[in-house]
Protein backbone atom coordinates (compact mmCIF):
# COMPACT_ATOMS: atom_id res chain seq x y z
CA UNK A 1 0.00 0.00 0.00
CA UNK A 2 3.10 2.46 0.90
CA UNK A 3 4.13 1.80 -2.81
CA UNK A 4 0.69 2.47 -4.29
CA UNK A 5 0.70 5.38 -2.59
CA UNK A 6 4.08 6.76 -3.96
CA UNK A 7 2.92 6.73 -7.12
CA UNK A 8 -0.27 7.64 -6.49
CA UNK A 9 1.55 11.16 -4.83
CA UNK A 10 3.83 11.18 -7.96
CA UNK A 11 0.98 11.00 -10.50
CA UNK A 12 -0.90 14.09 -8.38
CA UNK A 13 2.28 15.85 -8.82
CA UNK A 14 2.94 15.44 -12.74
CA UNK A 15 -1.11 15.85 -13.28
CA UNK A 16 -0.47 19.43 -11.14
CA UNK A 17 2.46 20.36 -13.06
CA UNK A 18 0.55 19.38 -16.87
CA UNK A 19 -2.59 21.24 -15.00
CA UNK A 20 -0.43 24.37 -14.41
CA UNK A 21 1.26 24.33 -17.62
CA UNK A 22 -2.20 23.69 -19.72
CA UNK A 23 -3.76 26.46 -17.40
CA UNK A 24 -0.80 28.67 -18.73
CA UNK A 25 -1.15 28.13 -22.29
CA UNK A 26 -4.54 28.79 -22.39
CA UNK A 27 -4.40 32.10 -20.36
CA UNK A 28 -1.48 33.43 -22.72
CA UNK A 29 -3.76 31.87 -25.73
CA UNK A 30 -6.24 34.28 -24.71
CA UNK A 31 -4.09 37.60 -24.77
CA UNK A 32 -4.64 37.93 -28.81
CA UNK A 33 -8.54 38.23 -27.68
CA UNK A 34 -8.31 40.83 -25.04
CA UNK A 35 -9.85 43.38 -26.66
CA UNK A 36 -12.91 41.38 -27.55
CA UNK A 37 -13.14 39.77 -24.35
CA UNK A 38 -13.08 43.22 -22.75
CA UNK A 39 -16.12 44.32 -25.03
CA UNK A 40 -17.99 41.30 -23.96
CA UNK A 41 -17.43 42.01 -20.47
CA UNK A 42 -18.48 45.25 -20.31
CA UNK A 43 -21.39 44.41 -22.17
CA UNK A 44 -22.28 41.55 -19.51
CA UNK A 45 -21.87 44.22 -16.89
CA UNK A 46 -23.81 46.59 -18.29
CA UNK A 47 -26.43 43.46 -19.15
CA UNK A 48 -26.85 42.65 -15.53
CA UNK A 49 -27.05 46.23 -14.01
CA UNK A 50 -23.40 47.10 -12.93
CA UNK A 51 -20.88 50.28 -13.72
CA UNK A 52 -18.99 48.50 -16.43
CA UNK A 53 -14.90 48.34 -15.78
CA UNK A 54 -12.43 45.91 -16.56
CA UNK A 55 -9.53 44.50 -14.21
CA UNK A 56 -7.28 41.67 -14.99
CA UNK A 57 -8.92 38.83 -12.51
CA UNK A 58 -12.37 39.15 -15.17
CA UNK A 59 -9.80 37.65 -17.81
CA UNK A 60 -9.02 34.63 -15.49
CA UNK A 61 -12.64 33.43 -14.89
CA UNK A 62 -13.82 30.78 -17.09
CA UNK A 63 -17.71 30.78 -17.65
CA UNK A 64 -20.14 33.27 -17.54
CA UNK A 65 -21.40 32.40 -14.45
CA UNK A 66 -18.18 32.67 -12.52
CA UNK A 67 -18.15 36.34 -14.03
CA UNK A 68 -22.25 36.99 -12.73
CA UNK A 69 -20.63 36.09 -9.16
CA UNK A 70 -17.13 38.10 -9.69
CA UNK A 71 -19.13 41.25 -10.04
CA UNK A 72 -20.73 40.94 -7.32
CA UNK A 73 -18.23 39.95 -4.95
CA UNK A 74 -15.56 42.95 -6.50
CA UNK A 75 -17.36 45.75 -4.52
CA UNK A 76 -17.14 43.92 -1.46
CA UNK A 77 -14.05 41.95 -1.29
CA UNK A 78 -11.78 44.33 -4.05
CA UNK A 79 -8.16 42.85 -3.50
CA UNK A 80 -9.18 39.42 -1.28
CA UNK A 81 -10.80 37.50 -4.59
CA UNK A 82 -8.24 34.87 -5.80
CA UNK A 83 -10.15 33.08 -9.09
CA UNK A 84 -8.94 29.98 -9.72
CA UNK A 85 -7.14 29.39 -6.98
CA UNK A 86 -4.71 26.15 -6.29
CA UNK A 87 -5.28 24.62 -3.31
CA UNK A 88 -3.65 20.47 -3.29
CA UNK A 89 -4.54 19.01 -6.66
CA UNK A 90 -7.64 20.98 -6.98
CA UNK A 91 -8.58 24.21 -8.38
CA UNK A 92 -11.35 26.54 -6.56
CA UNK A 93 -13.58 29.27 -8.81
CA UNK A 94 -13.33 31.64 -6.34
CA UNK A 95 -11.39 32.00 -3.46
CA UNK A 96 -11.26 34.10 -0.29
CA UNK A 97 -7.85 32.77 1.28
CA UNK A 98 -8.39 35.25 4.04
CA UNK A 99 -11.25 33.64 5.63
CA UNK A 100 -10.80 29.88 3.72
CA UNK A 101 -13.67 30.30 1.79
CA UNK A 102 -13.77 28.55 -1.72
CA UNK A 103 -16.68 29.75 -4.23
CA UNK A 104 -17.84 27.01 -6.79
CA UNK A 105 -20.22 28.34 -9.90
CA UNK A 106 -22.10 24.55 -10.20
CA UNK A 107 -23.51 25.14 -14.03
CA UNK A 108 -25.97 22.49 -15.51
CA UNK A 109 -23.70 21.72 -18.45
CA UNK A 110 -21.03 21.16 -16.29
CA UNK A 111 -22.69 19.43 -12.89
CA UNK A 112 -25.19 17.38 -14.09
CA UNK A 113 -23.63 13.58 -14.17
CA UNK A 114 -23.00 11.41 -11.59
CA UNK A 115 -19.69 11.50 -12.33
CA UNK A 116 -19.37 15.57 -11.74
CA UNK A 117 -21.29 15.45 -8.46
CA UNK A 118 -19.09 12.52 -7.32
CA UNK A 119 -16.09 14.20 -8.02
CA UNK A 120 -17.62 17.50 -6.76
CA UNK A 121 -17.95 16.07 -3.45
CA UNK A 122 -14.86 14.64 -3.30
CA UNK A 123 -13.69 17.77 -3.87
CA UNK A 124 -15.38 19.33 -0.70
CA UNK A 125 -14.56 16.19 1.31
CA UNK A 126 -10.87 17.44 0.25
CA UNK A 127 -11.55 21.34 0.99
CA UNK A 128 -13.04 20.44 4.34
CA UNK A 129 -10.55 18.35 5.37
CA UNK A 130 -7.81 20.91 5.18
CA UNK A 131 -10.06 23.67 6.96
CA UNK A 132 -11.89 24.94 4.20
CA UNK A 133 -15.50 25.89 4.17
CA UNK A 134 -17.10 25.52 0.48
CA UNK A 135 -20.08 27.45 -0.75
CA UNK A 136 -21.85 26.08 -4.04
CA UNK A 137 -23.91 28.04 -5.90
CA UNK A 138 -25.85 27.33 -9.03
CA UNK A 139 -27.43 29.49 -11.76
CA UNK A 140 -30.14 30.17 -10.12
CA UNK A 141 -28.83 31.34 -7.16
CA UNK A 142 -26.89 33.93 -9.00
CA UNK A 143 -29.72 35.23 -10.88
CA UNK A 144 -30.98 38.90 -10.43
CA UNK A 145 -33.69 37.77 -8.31
CA UNK A 146 -31.35 35.47 -5.86
CA UNK A 147 -28.39 37.12 -5.65
CA UNK A 148 -28.77 39.56 -3.25
CA UNK A 149 -29.12 36.48 -0.67
CA UNK A 150 -26.39 34.75 -2.13
CA UNK A 151 -24.27 37.86 -1.20
CA UNK A 152 -25.86 37.77 1.91
CA UNK A 153 -24.60 34.07 2.61
CA UNK A 154 -20.79 35.05 1.95
CA UNK A 155 -21.38 38.07 3.86
CA UNK A 156 -22.47 36.58 7.02
CA UNK A 157 -19.64 33.78 6.56
CA UNK A 158 -16.71 36.19 6.22
CA UNK A 159 -17.96 38.31 9.53
CA UNK A 160 -18.18 35.15 11.70
CA UNK A 161 -14.83 34.19 10.35
CA UNK A 162 -13.37 37.50 11.10
CA UNK A 163 -13.12 37.23 15.07
CA UNK A 164 -12.12 33.28 14.78
CA UNK A 165 -9.22 34.79 12.76
CA UNK A 166 -8.31 37.59 15.02
CA UNK A 167 -8.57 35.28 17.98
CA UNK A 168 -6.07 32.78 16.59
CA UNK A 169 -3.30 35.58 15.65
Amino acid sequence: MNKESKVYKKYRVIRRKYIEFKRSVKSKMKIPFYPFLAVRFLYEQWKLGHAPSLDMLMFQTDSPLERMLYYELRYFYKGQIAPQHPLGPYWIDFAIPKHKLALECDGYPYHSSEKARLHDRNRDAYMKRVGWKVMRFTYKDLCKENIAQTMQQIHDYTMRATPKQKKAN
